[in-house]
């Protein structure tokens, strides 16, 4: 379920722009994202800071809680990457089915493809939330207007409505200048 939390989040934010012609303009994307996770009657706070070059790029660095601080996840087409400064290795695997669902997911949506796994539940014209079929349901409490796109800065997450996640979103920069260093894992734990 995390490993989808954050996914779902990035790819239901095609849905925001005025146009699907808009979300084909948003070609990076960065971020600083506070995440609340609730399981087992606890809360448990991550801040991580992402950077993503759609459709199939994304890296995530942990900033907190200290014990994953430096932790670093490298999705890259089929293929996710992670290092543990802690223990000073690296693993490589291959992106899970609900990982590779969501970023099939944004991939149609920046080629137009329709997708049927999901319905969008809208109010005065405003997508309030996003429900797939599998039970997952995205709320949109609050937006940002960024580059003219409808941008959520306050999403819940819901399991067949019971919240699991509250991601609260800041700092936010769409089409930054990105290089391939800012993908490369060397480079990367370099600095």
């Amino acid at each position: 379920m995390k490993k989808i939390i954050l996914y779902l989040f990035l790819f239901s934010l095609s849905l925001f722009a005025k146009d699907k012609n808009e979300f084909n303009k948003i070609n990076t994307f960065k971020a600083i994202i506070i995440e609340n996770s609730h399981l087992n009657n606890r809360t448990k706070i991550k801040e991580y800071e992402i950077l993503a070059e759609l459709p199939d790029k994304l890296i995530k660095k942990m900033i907190s809680p200290s014990i994953n601080k430096g932790e670093i996840y490298l999705y890259n087409g089929t293929d996710k990457t992670i290092y543990y400064p802690l223990l000073e290795q690296t693993i490589e695997q291959t992106i899970t089915a609900d990982e590779n669902y969501t970023l099939k997911f944004i991939q149609d949506l920046k080629s137009n493809g329709e997708n049927t796994d999901f319905k969008i539940i809208k109010s005065n014209n405003q997508i309030q939330k996003i429900v797939y079929n599998d039970g997952i349901t995205i709320k949109f409490e609050s937006f940002s207007k960024i580059n003219e796109i409808n941008f959520p800065t306050h999403v819940r997450i819901l399991d067949r409505n019971i919240e699991v996640s509250e991601l609260i979103i800041r700092d936010v920069k769409i089409n930054v200048p990105i290089s391939k260093k800012d993908f490369s894992f060397n480079e990367i734990i370099k600095n």
